[in-house]
């Protein structure tokens, strides 16, 4: 599970002290060791792989030379920039992601933290209009027959403002989004609630960086869990619920200069 090359470590300590759950002890000749009866505690969260300075340590089959080197960061002005300046995107361009950066995507999922390394969302990418048009065109359906019933009345009071849309089949929920990817997680899960959104935030910023536009989309999140239909084209596996949803595509609109919102109390 976790193996020692002896000839290149050299004894430091530092993956002991970083051991997540302290199952990592200091054994013969000083060199890390992991005694049998905690290894099925070990999370396989690579921070022993990541911090060992000479690259003497692998983690369930993976080696220093096969994760990436330390690179560069966004200096703190421009991390600023990308969250100060990002909007929710509510038009965008008739145009699809090419499958070059829907895959840049899907890697970068890779790196997303989840509570005790928990590794098992389930990630839907939406990346072909015609299926987009078939969520758009079945959500349009249920709305509309939510508000004949008078059952909308009863779950959200205020869908009066947008009663002609709704009616007039204008797509309120996905706002012509091209893409969508939905985020699932056991319900086993120990942090079935946070895990999908911290994923998808993750996403929503790498997003930005890209060029694309995206939106948080709660009102989706419902759909799927109202009407089964929805929920059976999403394919989930066995056991797993709808955590979130976020819209993306090539934004339609520019904005000139960020917000200036009032500061959340900090003390």
């Amino acid at each position: 599970m976790i193996e020692i090359d002896r000839q290149s470590c050299i004894k430091c300590g530092k993956c002991i002290r970083d051991c997540v759950v302290e199952v990592l002890k200091a054994g013969e000749g000083g060199y890390p060791s992991l005694p049998p009866e905690l290894a099925r505690y070990c999370l396989n969260c690579q921070h022993c792989l990541a911090v060992c300075p000479a690259g003497a340590l692998s983690c369930h089959g993976v080696k220093a030379p096969d994760c990436a080197g330390i690179g560069e960061l966004p200096d703190a002005g421009k991390m600023l920039n990308l969250l100060r300046q990002r909007r929710s995107i509510r038009h965008y361009r008739n145009e699809a992601v090419s499958p070059e950066i829907i895959d840049k995507l899907k890697s970068a999922l890779a790196w997303t933290p989840t509570g005790c390394n928990y590794h098992r969302l389930f990630f839907r990418i939406i990346s072909d209009r015609a299926e987009m048009d078939y969520f758009r065109s079945e959500t349009s359906k249920m709305l509309q027959l939510l508000i004949r019933t008078g059952i909308m009345r009863l779950i959200y009071p205020n869908f009066r403002r947008y009663l002609d849309e709704i009616m007039s089949g204008k797509d309120v929920i996905y706002r012509g989004a091209p893409h969508m990817i939905i985020a699932a997680v056991p319900k086993s899960a120990p942090c079935r609630e946070a895990d999908p959104w911290i994923a998808l935030s993750y996403l929503d910023l790498y997003m930005q960086s890209l060029g694309l536009g995206s939106c948080w989309c709660g009102f989706a999140v419902h759909a799927f869990k109202w009407n089964p239909r929805l929920r059976k084209e999403l394919h989930l596996p066995s056991g797993y619920r709808i955590g979130g949803v976020l819209l993306f595509g090539w934004p339609d609109v520019t904005y000139a200069r960020a917000t200036a919102p009032e500061a959340f109390p900090a003390e």
